[in-house]
């Protein structure tokens, strides 16, 4: 994947003419260059260019363009707290994207095919070495790992165009080398005696081996909360940069994807911390059903309050609704795989059952994201101003994560 794309592009630009500050006085000459050092932007301007009639060239910023006098009357506008089209500090250069995108699409497929190859496995190994007093506390500790991984993640994503392509790949391969050769090396795996009645493999196996567990009432419904969760939360995460540079005004010129970066961070320590807490907690009590509840609650909760956010604060309240989603989905992660090994039999074939069960996590990866994109061009044609293919993306997330919530109640064999 390096290979395919070794560039980072940087969309630079050069510093706008800065003369209509001059003519203004002293005080609305503050204020304005207070305005230009937070990149102040017209972010209805930019969510409604697209959809925009073709032929149509007319631009709010462009009233107030390089060099443009401002007004007498626009400066005592701005005076008595009228927000005036926003003014960015740099005028952006397009540059044509660098890569081989068919190359980049291959790798990423391997790359995803060969993650699952090891997840399975990996989940099977968890499943047969937990103890059955010790379920929730695994399960809480696994999450809490792939939550590390993640705050990591989201911490070199901040210093990513200073550490390059090539380099920052290089750390992610040699991160994945040596947890695999830790696995592989200081655990001891159970070997049973092989089975010579193992039937042949052929396609009606492969389908059979998919559908069986599904026919199973506790598996299935553990499947199908499972897949609402994944479904919002990669509904959330698929459109979280462009609903940052759309609909949220972001401080201290920091572009998209850095506030995503910064904003995860929050997330994913909550996260952490509460799948520690409730895998403990559900351990003591046995009580895992309430735990998945709640936490889908608090989740939901979060997404509906960041679908009407705006004002120059937005930014900030996001932070903290991160944390609250972070507390609820970590809360969620402490369970989960507990509940999985709750409702399979002692005799099931785990790695199987398992693998099932992970297409509950790799399925809403390949449909939130479509979805979501047919769901917010159509309702942003509807009302761009207002932003409401954003407010029904996140309400929607809600929905997902209510009914992964309400659902888990259908499953039997969990307290």
């Amino acid at each position: 994947m390096a290979v395919s794309a070794p560039e980072i592009n940087i969309h630079v630009g050069t510093p706008m003419n800065n003369s209509f500050v001059r003519g203004a006085g002293a005080g609305n000459r503050s204020k304005m260059l207070g305005d230009e050092f937070h990149c102040v932007v017209d972010l209805v301007e930019r969510r409604c260019s697209p959809f925009r009639p073709k032929g149509s060239n007319h631009s709010v910023s462009v009233d107030y363009g390089q060099g443009a006098p401002l007004k007498a009357s626009d400066v005592a506008a701005h005076a008595h707290g009228v927000v005036l089209p926003r003014i960015p500090r740099y005028q952006p250069e397009v540059i044509e994207p660098a890569g081989n995108l068919g190359l980049y699409i291959i790798f990423f497929l391997l790359v995803i095919s060969s993650q699952a190859t090891v997840a399975v496995p990996f989940n099977a190994l968890v499943a047969d070495i937990s103890h059955p007093s010790q379920r929730g506390f695994n399960s809480g500790v696994m999450g809490a790992m792939i939550l590390l991984g993640n705050v990591s993640g989201a911490i070199a994503g901040i210093s990513f165009t200073h550490i390059g392509v090539m380099s920052m790949y290089a750390i992610i391969i040699a991160m994945l080398v040596v947890c695999v050769l830790i696995t592989t090396f200081t655990i001891t795996e159970f070997q049973p005696k092989k089975d010579r009645d193992i039937p042949n493999l052929n396609c009606r196996s492969v389908f059979l081996g998919f559908w069986t567990p599904l026919k199973e009432h506790d598996f299935r419904w553990v499947f199908i909360t499972r897949f609402l969760m994944q479904q919002g939360v990669a509904t959330i995460t698929g459109f979280l940069e462009y609903w940052l540079n759309d609909m949220i005004p972001l401080p201290y010129c920091w572009t998209a994807a850095t506030s995503v970066a910064l904003l995860l961070l929050p997330l994913l320590f909550a996260a952490a911390a509460s799948s520690l807490v409730f895998g403990i907690v559900s351990d003591k009590t046995g009580y895992r059903k309430i735990i998945v509840t709640i936490a889908s609650f608090i989740m939901g909760l979060g997404s509906f309050v960041n679908a009407f956010l705006s004002g120059d604060y937005a930014y900030y309240i996001a932070g903290i609704m991160a944390f609250i989603i972070g507390l609820g989905f970590g809360a969620y992660q402490s369970v989960d795989f507990a509940l999985v090994m709750d409702v399979l039999a002692e005799d099931a074939d785990k790695a199987k059952d398992i693998a099932v069960w992970h297409q509950a996590l790799v399925l809403p990866q390949a449909l939130a994201t479509p979805l979501g994109g047919i769901v917010l061009d159509v309702f942003e044609k509807v009302n761009c101003r207002a932003g409401l293919g954003y407010i029904i993306i996140f309400i929607l997330s809600s929905i997902y994560f209510l009914l992964s919530g309400s659902f888990v109640f259908k499953i039997r064999r969990a307290r």
